[in-house]
Parts: structure tokens; C-alpha cells; sequence
């Protein structure tokens, strides 16, 4: 006989709340009851099943019995937009010059283009005398204090940065690229002058690469020097220098 009071009390806490507040916490999970106070840092809930405290934070939003609604933490937009991050590792990409030879603008630049269309072009402009005595040398150095970036249209870069022994360029692609696309890059000497600039290719390296907002697309490009030398006053096998660029898997 003492049993069928305590089971009807059981089902009764157990019944799902048909009407009342209810919090929406931001990882979407929802829980109803009557909002009894809203604090700076804390909302408190009166439950069948005792009082809760719950921080801001974790609230998205408030729905109250009467149709309120108050939005604690928005969630975010959905990301449209691809990145691609390339990690440059290997030997460093290097021009000399004879002084009295020398071009009338002797900065390197490495040019990334996708199906075509150059999205960002990074040149360094410094020489490095200390590299070569008696020539005209330029060592493209990945500092962000040395580089002169261009992004494309919609384009947005971060600084160089060096992880892992690597050089990590990140690129903020506009919406548009979204999909496989044909990745391009190539180191480029200034055949024209820094005013009228005529930049040709010297070492290239390309592959197949597919753009989503999901995932960040990573390329690792692996450099070589080959047997590029500077000789006689001349750079010698130039066409050796090796860029290999290589699609990374997701990070899990």
C-alpha cells in the first residue's frame, strides 16, 4: 500500500515540464523549469529536480513562458570561407649577382596562384652581403620584417610564422575558391626594374588541391638546392632547385 504514493511521486518528477522557462545551452542541449534570477555571471533555474546555478557562458539563450527570448552567447556564423596553409621546409631559395652585372632590382618574390589567378606574392627585397663576400646576394627569408606581401582580392594573410622547423603561411581565401583547385607556386627574379616590374619564374611547383570551410587545406612544399652554385661570377645550375608541394591529410 506504501508503494503507490511513492511510485506516483516518482512518475510525477520524472514527467517532462509542458510549460515554463527554459535555458538553451550553447552545445544545443535544452533544460525547462522557472528562471528565478539572471545574474551578471550566473542564471539560476527552480527544476522538478532542485535549483540550478548556470553560467552565462554555457547559455545561448533564455526562452521564457510568455514567448521572451534573450540570446546570452549568439552562436557563430557558419564559416564559407576555405583556408590553405603551406609549410615551407628544405634549403633556402638564393640568387647572386656579379656587382658590376647586377639587375637593376635585384628582389626575389614567390608568387602563389590558384587555377591561374595569383592569390598572394611575397617578396623580399633585402640583400644578404654577409652570405657571399665580393657578390650581390639575395636569400628570400620568410621574416615578416623582410617581406613585402600582396594578397589578391578578398585575400587575407597572417605573418610567417616558423612551427616545427617550418615556415607556416596562412591564407584566407574568399568564398569563391571553394572546391579542387589547381595550386601554384613559383620563385620569380625581377627581369625589370622595381618601378616596371617584370617578374619571370625560376622554380615552380604545383598540385591538386581541394578548398573547404571545414578543414583547412595544408601543402607541404619540401625545397632542395640541387648543385645551384654561384661560380665565376655567374649562379650556375640554377634549374636544379627542387620545390615539391604535397597535399597533407586532415589533422584528426
Amino acid at each position: 500500500m506504501r508503494r503507490a504514493p511513492l511510485l506516483a511521486a516518482a512518475l510525477l518528477l520524472a514527467a517532462p515540464a509542458l510549460h515554463g522557462d527554459a535555458i538553451v545551452f550553447t552545445n544545443g542541449d535544452r533544460i525547462s523549469g522557472t528562471i528565478v534570477a539572471t545574474g551578471t555571471k550566473r542564471i539560476k533555474l527552480r527544476t522538478p529536480y532542485g535549483r540550478l546555478e548556470i553560467p552565462r557562458t554555457e547559455i545561448e539563450r533564455l526562452l521564457w513562458d510568455d514567448g521572451r527570448e534573450e540570446v546570452l552567447n549568439a552562436p557563430p556564423e557558419p564559416k564559407t570561407t576555405p583556408d590553405l596553409v603551406l609549410l615551407v621546409s628544405g634549403h633556402t631559395f638564393w640568387q647572386a649577382w656579379d656587382p658590376a652585372r647586377a639587375p637593376a632590382d635585384p628582389s626575389l618574390r614567390l608568387a602563389v596562384s590558384l587555377d591561374g589567378q595569383e592569390v598572394v606574392a611575397y617578396t623580399d627585397v633585402n640583400l644578404d652581403p654577409q652570405d657571399l663576400p665580393g657578390a650581390l646576394v639575395n636569400s628570400f627569408v620568410f621574416r615578416p620584417e623582410r617581406l613585402f606581401v600582396r594578397p589578391g582580392a578578398g585575400v587575407k594573410t597572417l605573418p610567417p610564422e616558423l612551427e616545427g622547423g617550418k615556415i607556416r603561411l596562412v591564407l584566407e581565401l574568399p568564398e569563391e575558391l571553394v572546391g579542387e583547385r589547381r595550386l601554384e607556386l613559383a620563385y620569380q627574379v625581377n627581369d625589370g626594374s622595381s618601378t616596371y616590374p617584370d617578374w619571370r619564374d625560376v622554380v615552380q611547383a604545383g598540385t591538386r588541391v581541394d578548398l573547404t570551410p571545414e578543414t583547412p587545406a595544408q601543402v607541404r612544399v619540401e625545397q632542395d638546392r640541387g648543385l645551384m652554385e654561384y661560380k665565376d661570377k655567374a649562379m650556375r645550375h640554377v634549374e636544379t632547385f627542387r620545390a615539391v608541394a604535397q597535399v597533407l591529410p586532415p589533422a584528426p
